[in-house]
């Protein structure tokens, strides 16, 4: 299949044209962003925070992560700057096939051919009234899937996937073809902390007793989404074995060998029993590992004999701790790493730069300018005898073009 993108940066495909997202950076981008949480633009947490909103509405909908639907966003729509988001409020570049009977929006797209070399069309896409309804049809997108295969990304359902990185990870090869696409919606999540936007998911096991005959559901969505898949009587006594709390104090819980309901099925106060004990938690967070990193005891020594960090990889967090004057996030009994291979460092260009990759060619498509503040990940790396700071994914700025520190 040919692969597909957007004028602009490519950073995933997708694997069918009219019913599946193009999943490409859009229109007209010059620049991404490589900025933490931190160093957001005032711009970019408005977007965050009008995202966010819509996020957590269709993912209770539809049964998904509001992370890694907001990732996507910022991903594909370069932070509701792309020509698609401005124009048609398009924000994961779903093109406007025969099954769609909206308003459309013309692009230029840049595409390539399976042998890497580059052309362009001209493609419609779909157009929305606001970001509410983008949001609203990728929900579905990734709900129902496609017509030859309902349960296409089943593997990011919240029932299915035990976190936003398992979710990412199922949409990697079936949303998209980039093979690393999960690496870089969860590059997003982890610098502007979108998993707080997550519900809540408990495993206890708990008894209820129903306070009203009711169905249960396949999903853990709105019932207009699921099949009815059995039924529960009133004063009947149940066991649910997973509960998923949301943004709103609402819960859907699953009744063993039943399916799913909302809480408001039990009488107030129902829960009977809890067949284990709760556990005490460290407040935890899921991190990705920007460049590779050893692992440090609470003193600040290197723990011998234990392998390293891999960049891109995915890491527990419970919370944090400075030693010797830096801060590193704990990920194990008497184990830290440092956080600036999580987080980065901040630093101000004083030079208009060029953004390469890892054999050292340069990306012509994006640049960067004097005065602009980047976050750099651990140390300076030598690229064909030059030094370069780590800023993305496959993305490196010269050392000489920052200002000293």
């Amino acid at each position: 299949m040919k692969r597909k993108f957007i004028t602009g940066v490519a950073t995933a495909t997708a694997l069918a044209s009219a019913v599946v997202p193009a999943m490409s950076n859009l229109p007209l981008i010059n620049k991404t962003s490589t900025h933490t949480a931190e160093a957001a633009t005032l711009d970019q947490n408005a977007f965050l925070n009008k995202a966010a909103r819509q996020a957590q509405k269709a993912s209770k909908k539809y049964g998904l992560y509001p992370s890694v639907m907001i990732a996507q966003a910022i991903l594909e729509s370069n932070w509701g700057t792309s020509t698609l988001a401005t124009e048609a409020n398009n924000l994961f570049g779903i093109k406007g096939g025969e099954d769609w009977a909206g308003q459309v929006y013309s692009a230029r797209t840049r595409e390539e051919n399976k042998k890497g070399k580059s052309y362009y069309i001209t493609a419609n896409f779909r157009k929305y009234s606001s970001f509410e309804q983008s949001f609203e049809d990728n929900g579905n997108k990734l709900r129902n899937g496609v017509s030859w295969q309902p349960d296409r990304y089943k593997g990011a359902w919240i029932e299915n996937a035990a976190n936003s990185a398992s979710a990412t990870k199922a949409l990697t090869g079936t949303y998209a073809t980039d093979h690393k696409y999960d690496q870089s919606l969860n590059t997003r999540i982890a610098q502007s902390n979108l998993t707080k936007y997550d519900p809540k998911i408990s495993k206890e096991s708990k008894s209820y007793t129903v306070k009203q005959n009711a169905a249960t559901y396949a999903w853990p969505t709105d019932h207009s989404v699921s099949a009815k898949s059995n039924s529960v009587k009133k004063g009947e006594n149940v066991t649910v074995d997973k509960t998923i709390t949301y943004y709103d104090g609402s819960k859907r819980m699953h009744i063993a060998g039943k399916g799913w309901v909302n809480s408001t099925i039990f009488k107030k106060g129902a829960a009977l029993a809890s067949t284990q004990a709760p556990k005490a938690q460290e407040s935890q967070a899921n991190k990705q590992v920007m460049h590779n990193a050893y692992l440090y005891n609470g003193k600040g020594k290197r723990v011998k004999g234990t392998k390293s960090l891999k960049e891109y990889s995915v890491v527990t967090v419970y919370g944090t701790k400075t030693i010797k004057g830096k801060k590193y996030y704990k990920v194990g009994e008497d184990r830290y790493v440092a956080a600036g291979n999580i987080d980065g460092t901040l630093r101000v260009l004083n030079h208009n730069t060029y953004v390469y990759n890892g054999s050292g060619n340069r990306d012509n498509l994006i640049v960067h300018k004097k005065g602009e503040t980047l976050a750099t990940y651990g140390k300076s790396v030598t690229i064909i005898g030059k030094k370069y700071y780590k800023i993305g994914i496959r993305q490196y700025v010269k050392v000489s073009n920052f200002a000293k520190q």
